[in-house]
């Protein structure tokens, strides 16, 4: 089945090139590639255009940032109307897959007759650090599995956005990812959306992809230091998550307080409103993404 892979850029070139140039190297390659560059510029197409690479890779020069979701959902429908039929790849671009990435990848999702499979993550230091992710309805909260030991996958609820692959039944299905986050949680709605639609998830632990994890937004860094856009919305799109897949109401209320608590105790005031005002009105959504350079259309 052929596949192919949309990688999202935004002023971070070199570390795009570096996951093309893994992607030359796998036991199996992708059929096409297409990299949707966010908020492209004369100096980011130079740096592409001059690199030289052995796969077929179509860029797309799209000069607004619309976030990870719809971006990939343009490369993704933009493959489709290309006439591709297989199955869909959204691989980060601060990621580098193992030689057998793509090969374990397929495998897994060949034999579980998954609508979405994900990859074993780890860090450069060959560390676990995800690639599968657990929820909490209780408080509409998120964590990671502890990492799989072998022949012992454990429980989990969802497949993380860094490799994303996707089913053609699934797309056809359920079509591409919500639109509404800009960035995070869309890949955790669509397994849930997928979920209710009667597919499954899976996990190829032997698909081994390397993430600069927070490369680009810093989503990683120490609790109570992630940069302020960064931590508002993830705070914006956990609750929208949860209400959009009917998580219980009183959950979703203590998770919300806990997490503005979790700031006033760090004397992080001016999140706490803006994480508020986000969180009930689209307008000012839209208005703190436009601030902090992307563009953000209000979904119906």
């Amino acid at each position: 089945m052929p596949v192919c892979t949309v990688l999202v850029n935004y002023k971070n070139a070199e570390l795009t090139i570096r996951c093309l140039h893994a992607l030359e190297h796998g036991t199996i390659k992708p059929d096409r590639i297409y990299v949707v560059d966010n908020g492209t510029s004369s100096e980011s197409q130079d740096i592409f255009k001059a690199e030289v690479f052995s796969l077929p890779i179509q860029f797309i020069w799209n000069e607004r940032n619309i976030g990870f979701a719809p971006a990939c959902n343009l490369g993704a429908t933009k493959a489709i109307k290309d006439g591709f039929h297989g199955y869909i790849w959204f691989l980060n671009n601060d990621t580098e897959p193992s030689e057998a990435a793509l090969e374990k990848l397929l495998e897994k999702a060949t034999e579980s007759h998954a609508g979405i499979t994900g990859s074993l993550i780890v860090n450069e230091q060959n560390r676990y650090i995800g690639g599968v992710g657990l929820t909490h309805s209780k408080f509409a909260s998120v964590s990671r599995p502890s990492a799989p030991q072998r022949g012992n996958i454990p429980h989990f609820d969802y497949v993380e956005g860094s490799s994303f692959l996707i089913s053609p039944d699934c797309i056809k299905t359920i079509g591409l990812l919500c639109e509404d986050f800009f960035l995070y949680f869309e890949e955790s709605d669509y397994c849930f959306r997928a979920k209710k639609a009667g597919f499954t998830l899976a996990w190829a632990t032997e698909s081994i992809v390397v993430h600069r994890i927070g490369s680009s937004t810093g989503s990683e860094t120490a609790k109570g230091k992630v940069p302020f856009f960064i931590d508002c919305l993830m705070i914006r799109n956990r609750i929208h998550f949860a209400r959009r897949n009917n998580f219980p109401s009183i959950g979703i209320w203590i998770g919300f307080l806990i997490s503005l608590a979790l700031r006033v105790k760090r004397l992080q005031f001016k999140r706490v409103l803006k994480i508020i005002e986000i969180t009930i009105s689209s307008k000012r959504l839209k208005k703190f993404i436009e601030k902090n350079g992307g563009y953000y259309e209000i979904q119906d």
